[in-house]
């Protein structure tokens, strides 16, 4: 919410802040990235719209195990854990080679469903937790900072569809993207709202 100044329809007009900056328009997707202090640590942010009513738009999100559907970067995305009907524990490894890095990376994270007013929320960020597999000298072992999915309906010209904001804040680890390719895996990340808008058409 500090990135669109608590309106999210701000995104949709090139407008962000708390340190997010517009970098273009790309298959009809709005990208935002913010630089951290740390050369490992990334925000990415995409806005754009998906001709399709948000319960199949919900269907593919809140379920990580057809991730691999529409994002590319996803190797491996398995629900370790079903805490509650709304809480789930995931391990995600990540095919590194799409960011220019030689070693995969891995995440343990939660995800939790929440539905505010007629926001549909998937929020995702790393946890700690004994059951989950340990770090392994062939990949890297990644943080996700506080990132999320949120959906939103709409209805444009007598059609629903839904409105798409996809934040990801990551941690890579060492050694760092190169700093002459950033702006092509800037781009990357958001453009996975228009991935899940062609897989949605297919």
């Amino acid at each position: 919410m500090a990135a669109c100044s608590q309106n999210l329809r701000n995104l949709y007009t090139c407008q962000a802040a708390a340190g997010w900056k517009y970098q273009c328009t790309e298959k009809e997707v709005l990208v935002y990235y913010k630089v951290f202090p740390s050369a490992t640590r990334h925000g990415f942010l995409g806005a754009g719209v998906i001709e399709r009513p948000l319960p199949s738009v919900w269907g593919l999100v809140r379920d990580p195990g057809k991730r691999h559907l529409y994002d590319r970067t996803i190797n491996t995305a398995r629900i370790h854990r079903k805490v509650t009907s709304h809480i789930q524990l995931v391990y995600l490894v990540t095919d590194a080679s799409l960011c220019y890095l030689k070693q995969p990376r891995d995440f343990c994270c939660i995800t939790v469903e929440a539905e505010e007013e007629n926001l549909s929320v998937l929020a995702v960020q790393s946890v700690y937790d004994a059951s989950m597999p340990y770090p392994c000298k062939e990949v890297v072992r990644g943080e996700i900072l506080p990132s999320a999915w949120i959906l939103e309906p709409d209805v444009v010209n007598g059609r629903d569809i839904t409105r798409v904001i996809y934040m990801a804040q990551v941690d890579l680890g060492a050694p760092a993207i190169p700093a002459r390719l950033l702006s092509s895996i800037a781009k990357r990340q958001p453009l996975v709202i228009a991935r899940l808008a062609h897989f949605l058409a297919s």
